[in-house]
């Protein structure tokens, strides 16, 4: 029926200047745009934007009635996304692509500082993407997308050396972290102390280092994932009052793991616990949040 809509083609190529190499938050992409018309096509229009989607899981409640009128009610989970375009730019406005049309056209967007890097979790991703679209009417737009890997930089802003975290229960032990810093990147090493000064007597069955990775979702009935390492400081050990103990550890981020970001509805966090493993009560912890960037410029 539209025949005379659809008998039109085009082919479309985006290029990067950085088709391997990563950006970093606050650089800017340049991309080149090739459009080739093959057969006269009618557009709306030709654009070229910057995205940036972000994929979530979220859990909310599903209500079903059977035919007896009873109402069963079930937890289900569900992927949303949400794009943002950060940057758009008309290539062409509405009329005909020639047959015998090819033109190359430049796009330079800059990717704000304040934005989520690329990742990859287990809940959340987001990705980036340059995007060009031939708008058609009563027909298929013809799309074609380059994916952009983004990174985030260390921001400086996380913390210098120092003591950090406090005891759940201080008036069992005092416990914190020594840290030379709050930042690190995927792939790094993250090393420190922990200090545990008890209060008083009583024994744990171990004390031990988790490197924790959160992702959470609040949408709905919200939605959370741990992923845990966990590094044994020492086994079995009596504790006494006036006692002051250092535990040195080191463990190595992932450099396949998604970074700390926050993004419009979902967040990734990482977290290092120390942990007083206790019989027939709960643990006597501290946790830290520590900031874990992409990479380094």
């Amino acid at each position: 029926m539209f025949d005379f809509l659809k008998g039109g083609k085009a082919n479309l190529t985006v290029t990067l200047d950085r088709p391997v190499q990563p950006y970093y938050l606050g650089d800017t992409v340049n991309s080149q745009i090739r459009i080739q018309g093959q057969k006269d096509l009618k557009i709306q229009e030709a654009r070229v934007q910057l995205v940036c989607r972000e994929e979530y899981q979220y859990r909310y409640e599903s209500r079903s009635t059977d035919s007896d009128g009873d109402v069963d009610v079930s937890e289900e989970k569900r992927w949303a996304a949400d794009e943002q375009v950060v940057q758009r730019l008309q290539l062409m406005p509405e009329g005909t692509i020639p047959g015998n049309f090819d033109q190359v056209f430049e796009f330079a967007a800059p990717i704000p500082a304040g934005w989520p890097p690329t990742a990859d979790g287990r809940i959340v991703r987001v990705k980036w993407q340059v995007k060009v679209t031939l708008g058609r009417k009563l027909a298929a737009d013809t799309e074609a997308v380059a994916d952009v890997l983004v990174f985030s930089p260390p921001t400086g802003q996380a913390g210098g050396a120092g003591a950090y975290g406090f005891s759940n229960q201080p008036s069992d032990a005092q416990m914190h972290f020594l840290l030379p810093q709050k930042e690190w990147a995927l792939g790094e090493v993250v090393q420190g102390e922990l200090v545990v000064e008890p209060q008083k007597a009583f024994d744990v069955s171990e004390i031990r280092l988790e490197l924790i990775r959160h992702e959470h979702v609040p949408r709905d009935l919200g939605n959370s994932h741990h992923e845990t390492v966990k590094i044994k400081l020492a086994g079995q050990t009596r504790l006494n009052p006036g006692q002051s103990l250092r535990y040195p550890f080191s463990v190595s981020l992932p450099t396949s793991a998604p970074p700390s970001l926050r993004a419009r509805n979902s967040s990734i966090t990482w977290l290092l616990a120390g942990i007083l493993g206790r019989t027939l009560r709960s643990d006597t912890c501290v946790e830290e949040e520590i900031s874990v960037c992409s990479g380094r410029v």
